[in-house]
């Protein structure tokens, strides 16, 4: 798999959300990262870290290492 770059991170993450039929705010509750920043993430506007993949790959079920660019 080719890596994504910022813009794809956050298309791929907000569809991995929506296919786990959470929103927002729920996968903020389950990853302890705040809605704002999960929002400016899938937007394509912030690079997340490494722990915030982690958190996110684990709440949505899915494996970390497709996350990393």
């Amino acid at each position: 798999m080719a890596s994504l770059n910022v813009g794809n991170l956050g298309e791929y993450l907000r569809e991995q959300r929506r296919a786990a039929q959470l929103s927002l705010r729920q996968l903020a509750d389950a990853t302890g990262v705040s809605n704002p920043y999960l929002s400016q993430i899938e937007r394509g506007l912030r690079k997340p870290s490494a722990d915030v993949l982690q958190q996110v790959a684990k709440a949505l079920r899915i494996s970390a290492e497709t996350l990393y660019v």
